[in-house]
C-alpha cells in the first residue's frame, strides 16, 4: 500500500515542474515533447540533427532520469559527454548554436527506481542579436552627426580608425600616467615643460 502522504507530494513536485517548466519556455517554440519509461541503471538514446540554439527540459514524472549530452560520441553517458543534467525532477540543457550537428542526447533511469518515466521537451530558444562593437560605434556616430548636428556621416576609412585608435591609445597612457601621479608630481612636470619650452 502506497502512504497518502507520498502520492500527494509526488503530485504537488509534479505539477510546480511542469508549471515552471511552461514559464520558463515562454521565450522559445516548442519542437517536440516525447514522453517514455526506461529501466533502472539503462540508457535511451536519440539523436538531434535540428540546427539552431535548443533548449532541452526534461522531466521525471516517476523515478528519476538524467541526462547526458555530446556532439562527440554517439552514446554519450556518464564519463562521455559534452553536457549534463543530474538533477531530480527538472532537468535543463541549452544547446548552443555553434554546437556541431548531429548531437546526441543520452537518457539514463536512475538505479534508486526500477521504472522511470519522464518528458523530453525541446524547444527552439531566438539567439539574441550581438551587434560587434565597431558596428555599435558606427551606429552611434551616424546617430551623432546626424541626429546631433544636423550633418551628414560619412563613415571612416580603415586608415582613419587604425589612427584613431592608435591615438586613443596614447592618449588614454598619458591620462593614467597623469591620474597616478601626485598634485605636486604634475605640477613639477607641468613647470619644467614650460621652463624647457622658453629655454628652447
Amino acid at each position: 500500500m502506497i502512504p497518502v502522504y507520498s502520492t500527494v507530494w509526488t503530485a504537488l513536485v509534479v505539477f510546480a515542474v511542469i508549471f515552471f517548466s511552461n514559464v520558463c519556455a515562454k521565450d522559445a517554440r516548442l519542437i517536440q515533447t516525447l514522453e517514455d519509461d526506461i529501466g533502472a541503471e539503462n540508457f535511451t538514446y536519440y539523436r538531434l540533427q535540428r540546427p539552431g540554439s535548443l533548449r532541452l527540459e526534461l522531466i521525471s514524472l516517476k523515478g528519476d532520469v538524467d541526462i547526458y549530452v555530446s556532439s562527440t560520441v554517439s552514446q554519450p553517458d556518464y564519463w562521455n559527454y559534452d553536457l549534463k543534467s543530474e538533477t531530480c525532477g527538472l532537468d535543463v540543457i541549452s544547446i548552443p548554436t555553434n554546437m556541431p550537428r548531429p548531437v546526441h542526447l543520452a537518457l539514463f533511469g536512475h538505479p534508486n527506481s526500477f521504472v522511470s518515466r519522464y518528458r523530453l521537451s525541446i524547444y527552439e530558444v531566438d539567439d539574441p542579436a550581438v551587434d560587434d562593437y565597431e558596428a555599435l560605434v558606427d551606429k552611434y556616430e551616424r546617430y551623432y552627426y546626424e541626429e546631433m548636428n544636423g550633418g551628414s556621416y560619412e563613415p571612416p576609412t580603415e586608415r582613419e580608425t587604425s589612427s584613431k585608435s592608435s591615438s586613443s591609445k596614447a592618449q588614454k597612457a598619458d591620462h593614467r600616467a597623469e591620474v597616478e601621479l601626485p598634485l605636486w608630481m604634475n605640477i613639477l612636470i607641468d613647470t619644467l615643460k614650460f621652463i624647457i619650452e622658453v629655454i628652447l
